[in-house]
């Protein structure tokens, strides 16, 4: 996801980065505007899920560039943050998802963000039966068939960083590493994006260049953490069908089975 804080306040952009951080969470990108003219460069250039506004700001004001937004990207969610309530009003008026007083508390953005007038899509994994990566109901489609297998291994780590060698094994066993084998790796990881990126989805694959990657959890909905954060239940047979085809995910299922 990506979000553009406009603000000509050093400080206070500060402080709504700091807060906006915690509240949509890891793999965000964020952007920096102090005037209008900087939002809109931004807005143009990139595509903007959501822009925290301060609504007196230099130039053009932050209503009138809220109504360019939508012109630009209409389904940018704009959210006003400013210290002065008598705007409110005229803020609603130009359809802005809503409206913060200063100084911004985590609760108050977290509120808003819940309720955006366009959510921000979600990867939705299925792990209980076959395998599948969905957004809005369809699947994902890959242009390896490896990626699937590959995005599966590393929803089981649950996080946890996976490093080549270890993407290595998984696909070719014991077999001998090479040069192409490590590119074909990367390959795989770059596929995985470029898919999810094609259906709105960013930054769910984390890479640390020295150990490894890893999926950012916040920005998935999926059936398996659901069930291991208490949110869902799952009848026997449904647990032992976890990631069904594939071998190693055997003893995960062995694990359901003596549970």
């Amino acid at each position: 996801m990506r979000c553009i804080i406009a603000d000509d306040e050093p400080l206070i952009r500060k402080d709504i980065h700091r807060t906006a951080a915690k509240v949509f969470g890891e793999g965000t990108e964020f952007f920096f505007a102090e005037n209008t003219d900087q939002v809109l460069e931004i807005i143009r250039e990139q595509k903007v899920q959501i822009a925290l506004l301060d609504i007196e700001m230099p130039f053009i004001g932050g209503v009138e560039v809220a109504k360019r937004i939508r012109e630009i990207s209409p389904k940018t969610n704009v959210v006003f943050v400013t210290g002065h309530e008598k705007y409110a009003l005229e803020a609603y008026a130009t359809y802005a998802t809503d409206f913060i007083v200063k100084p911004v508390n985590e609760e108050r953005l977290r509120k808003a963000y819940e309720n955006l007038r366009f959510p921000v899509p979600r990867l939705e994994v299925r792990c209980f039966g076959r395998f599948d990566v969905m957004v809005d109901g369809s699947s994902v489609t890959f242009k390896r068939s490896q990626c699937r297998e590959v995005m599966a291994y590393m929803i089981d780590k649950r996080g946890g960083e996976v490093s080549e060698d270890e993407f290595r094994y998984l696909l070719w066993s014991e077999e001998e590493d090479t040069d192409s084998k490590k590119r074909y790796v990367r390959n795989i990881i770059s596929d995985i994006r470029i898919a999810l990126k094609e259906r709105g989805i960013e930054n769910v694959v984390i890479n640390n260049k020295s150990t490894g990657y890893r999926i950012n959890r916040e920005l998935i909905d999926c059936d398996y953490y659901d069930y291991l954060d208490g949110k869902r239940t799952f009848t026997q047979n449904e647990l032992e069908s976890y990631m069904e085809q594939y071998d190693w995910a055997e003893a995960k299922r062995v694990s359901f089975e003596k549970a």
